[in-house]
């Protein structure tokens, strides 16, 4: 009755539990069979399952995938796959945050009262691109020591998206009223010229960012901004954004004189 997870051919892993074992045979039955008989082989891939936990409000899924009680491909998607299934797009993995495109627009995920909640001293244990987004400018903050955001992934991922929102966390948490200077503003609003660029429809999307940049933002002691109740910030000590460079602009040239079936040339919009 030891509950598993087991290859399948459309759907990756499949839940199941064990009949019976030899050592030339393992006989399970899935979940969407149960009256069926499955035989694998001695060498055919299994990892253990654990039951799934129901709440008042549902589906228990952890915030954190470390969290599991087996940490093995089918449980990580599973888990993924769960929390997509309502709403839950963000998931932890000790210090890295993993983004699944939802493919639609999900009310109030990215309101700006939302992204004031996370602006604090204190580490949240939700995850959610403002939390990550705050942990690195507490960094500069508090240990005054440069921080990188790594945003990685596949095309149509979601990472053009996710770098405008870190771009506009950082903008916003140095200041006390939520106003933006100047200079902050035409950081943001660079953002959608230099996407207008490079792009080119995939496979996997039609507009996909066919380059990588190595965005440089800058700060400075709110003090020396000029910038009137903008000593404390909303969390303690502050740095407010004073400027911004590209240092690494990497683009796929090979697109231009030849694209695989399917996929087009570079556009601009």
């Amino acid at each position: 009755g030891t509950l598993i997870w087991a290859k399948h051919a459309e759907e990756v892993w499949i839940q199941a539990e064990i009949i019976t074992s030899t050592d030339k045979e393992i006989i399970i039955r899935t979940v969407d069979d149960p009256n069926g008989r499955v035989v694998l082989g001695p060498n055919e891939p299994i990892f253990l399952r654990t039951s799934d936990v129901f709440t008042s409000e549902g589906l228990s899924v952890l915030d954190d995938l470390t969290q599991l009680t087996h940490l093995h491909e089918p449980a990580v998607l599973s888990s993924l796959q769960n929390r997509f299934d309502i709403d839950k797009i963000y998931t932890f993995t000790g210090p890295i945050l993993i983004a699944v495109n939802p493919f639609k627009s999900i009310p109030g995920i990215y309101d700006e009262e939302v992204l004031k909640s996370f602006i604090s001293t204190k580490p949240s244990t939700k995850p959610h691109v403002f939390n990550t987004s705050n942990a690195s400018y507490r960094g500069i903050c508090d240990r005054h020591k440069s921080q990188t955001v790594l945003i990685s992934g596949e095309s149509g991922a979601g990472k053009t998206e996710t770098t405008k929102f870190v771009m506009k966390f950082l903008a916003l948490a140095g200041s006390s009223d939520g106003e933006v200077t100047n200079v902050e503003k035409q950081v943001l609003e660079s953002n959608p010229l230099l996407e207008a660029f490079g792009n080119a429809r995939t496979l996997r999307n039609d507009n996909s960012s066919r380059f990588g940049k190595f965005i440089e933002l800058q700060f400075r002691s709110a003090t020396d901004s000029g910038v009137k109740g903008a000593v404390q910030g909303m969390s303690g000590e502050s740095l407010r954004l004073c400027g911004a460079r590209i240092r690494t602009y990497l683009l796929e040239k090979v697109r231009v004189c030849e694209q695989q079936e399917g996929e087009r040339n570079y556009h601009i919009f």
